[in-house]
């Protein structure tokens, strides 16, 4: 049994590790406009990736949001709108490309802004996204937005971890010899 425990937890570390190192990061900050009108600001890291970030698609879900809008884009970045479809239905996007160098590795650019009517409860979230190489239009990688400031919760990660430090507890205590009763009435 203490085998197997310490392979989940090996294994639990290897996920996290993997998940440290994780997708591209994308943040979001969101404005109330006026009514139902709300406007997303985008920075992005380009902190896994070894090459630049030279397109990116973000993804608004179909019955969510309508009316999008481009707004300001970093100077040589060309962005392209494609609105929710419903009779299909299709999410639509908010695609960037870069017109010369992307944002290389190690690097971050924000200024990425959208405009759209939402259609849901509360205040709008996070979206997923793609980074895709513009030659290939394959996703080379791809992730959730996140709130600026707002740190990630990962419970399986952590839940994990916590099961790799049990079963190391456990194997340690095992490993400890025992006393026998004549040892320990003479203490």
């Amino acid at each position: 049994m203490t085998h197997w425990m310490i392979k989940l937890g090996v294994f639990g570390l290897v996920l996290l590790t993997a998940a440290w190192s994780g997708a591209t990061t994308i943040e979001f900050e969101v404005v109330n406009i006026a009514g139902s009108r709300w406007e997303y600001g985008y920075s992005v890291d380009n902190d896994t990736l070894g090459v630049a970030i030279e397109e990116l698609t973000i993804f608004f879900d179909v019955g969510l949001y309508e009316n999008l809008a481009a707004g300001s884009t970093p100077a040589n970045w060309d962005p392209l709108v494609i609105e929710p479809d419903t009779s299909l239905p299709n999410d639509g996007f908010y695609d960037v490309l870069a017109l010369s160098t992307g944002i290389l590795p190690s690097s971050a650019l924000g200024g990425f802004r959208v405009s759209f009517d939402f259609l849901g409860i509360g205040t709008p979230g996070s979206q997923r996204f793609d980074i895709v190489d513009p030659f290939t239009f394959g996703a080379i990688d791809a992730g959730t937005t996140e709130r600026t400031g707002q740190p990630i919760s990962e419970p399986a990660s952590a839940l994990l971890l916590g099961l790799a430090m049990l079963a190391l507890g456990r194997q340690r205590s095992r490993q400890r010899p025992r006393r026998s009763n004549d040892e320990r009435s003479s203490h």
